[in-house]
């Protein structure tokens, strides 16, 4: 009897090791089968192009890298890092992988399709950080995510510029904005106040204080890389309608956009224009308080934009916004206002911001005081905030009412796609000197 009860025992623990041993060998067959992936999230997207969607996993997995990694690493981590996996999905339902990228080297929160055909991956990072992946040739490639946006105040050519210009530089302006080539060249967008209007007549060419430039200065701000030219100011009748003509002509055909003004042959009202970058879209205003005077708006009713004053006006503004920010990512007016030389800004200055942010504007550019004001932010109502600033003072000129008018200021903005759809990342407002270098003070 204690013989038999000894082998039952022993049998016992023989199917106890037996069970045991076998259980590990499933889970260890079942370890091996599964890869060790924890997927995050999965999105459906015709991502490279070929008219069917492929399958796009954001997972974390144990190493760097696949089946292949650099000569140089021979032994991959044992530690969980974020990858993405593209697969093809096939006609039966099934999965075949198409493309692996190497651990990320961020951490992902989430991402999500982007881009006017749905081909542009966006991922934000735990700080907020957003970055664009597109399809290449094969796999994916990070592709510009950022717009940086530069705004200089008044292009003023007084008669010492011209003078001097001759004199000294054969003709030639480009000495003007050789000292900010570097900042406009790696800008995504630039843009100027065009106080002065071309004249394509020498008989024409003048100073104050009825302004008309060469069309060498239009050929130096060309080639300095200029992408936009905010005619609307007090100026832009100062050649009549033959300088808006000549200036609106030479400016287009070279490839830098104006806004604030039309040329004669326009038949109808344009309030807008248009400037793309980087997958984000841009519309540009431009309005001044005046003319100092003249006025062509009998005969040619679009030929300068007036700041909204009736509230007809201030309507069909707020209307022209209202569309412009349906069709752009952002919408930025350039104002001619305030009161020359005073760095306060004007109560009409204010008024005139909040009527712009309100109907939907996201950054307001001023100018014409000729001193550099503040820059600001109003909370509008939507819970939208609009940058502001009030006055760039000058960017080129010889004008020598005090040290404050030969200081100037440069816009810098920085637009991004962001997961919520675009935003500004940041901006500020640099100090510039806006003294004609060169020239005998």
């Amino acid at each position: 009897m204690r013989n038999l009860l000894g082998k039952r025992s022993a049998y016992k623990w023989l199917l106890l090791f037996f069970g045991i041993a076998v259980a590990f060998c499933c889970v260890f067959l079942i370890w091996k089968k599964i890869p060790r992936q924890r997927i995050q999230d999965t999105i459906y997207a015709d991502i490279d192009r070929d008219g069917d969607d492929e399958k796009i996993v954001l997972l974390w997995k144990k190493g760097r890298f696949g089946k292949h990694r650099p000569f140089w690493i021979k032994e991959d981590e044992d530690t969980y890092s974020q990858h993405i996996f593209i697969y093809d999905v096939l006609e039966d339902g099934s999965e075949q992988q198409k493309w692996f990228a190497s651990d990320i080297g961020r951490e992902v929160v989430r991402m999500k399709i982007i881009g006017k055909n749905a081909d542009t991956l966006l991922l934000e990072d735990t700080e907020g950080n957003n970055t664009l992946w597109r399809w290449g040739s094969w796999g994916l490639k990070n592709v510009e995510n950022e717009v940086e946006f530069i705004a200089f105040g008044d292009n003023i050519i007084h008669k010492e510029i011209m003078n001097y210009a001759g004199a000294v530089k054969k003709g030639s302006y480009d000495f003007l904005y050789e000292p900010y080539s570097k900042e406009i060249s790696e800008a995504d967008i630039a843009a100027f106040g065009a106080e002065t209007v071309l004249v394509d007549k020498e008989s024409a060419v003048s100073g104050y204080p009825n302004f008309g430039s060469p069309l060498e200065v239009g050929e130096a701000l060309e080639k300095a890389g200029f992408d936009i030219a905010v005619c609307g100011n007090n100026h832009a009748l100062d050649k009549g309608i033959s300088g808006i003509d000549v200036t609106t002509s030479f400016y287009n055909n070279n490839g830098i956009i104006t806004v604030g003004v039309q040329n004669s042959r326009d038949k109808e009202y344009v309030p807008y224009e248009t400037i793309a970058k980087n997958g984000l879209k841009f519309a540009l205003f431009s309005y001044t308080y005046g003319t100092n005077g003249k006025d062509a708006s009998s005969q040619y009713p679009y030929a300068v934009h007036y700041l909204p004053v009736s509230e007809k006006e201030k309507e069909r503004a707020a209307e022209d916004i209202k569309r412009a920010r349906s069709e752009a990512d952002f919408v930025i007016v350039f104002a001619h206002w305030g009161n020359e030389y005073e760095k306060e800004v004007s109560k009409e200055q204010r008024k005139a911001a909040e009527f712009f942010a309100g109907a939907g504007a996201d950054v307001i550019i001023g100018s014409h005081p000729h001193v550099v004001q503040k820059t600001d932010i109003i909370e509008c109502s939507d819970g939208r905030k609009t940058i502001v600033f009030y006055s760039l003072g000058n960017f080129r000129a010889y004008q020598g009412h005090s040290e404050e008018t030969k200081t100037g200021g440069e816009a810098v903005i920085v637009f991004e796609h962001c997961y919520e759809g675009a935003g500004i990342k940041s901006y500020e407002l640099r100090e510039i000197d806006a003294f004609a270098e060169g020239i005998p003070d």
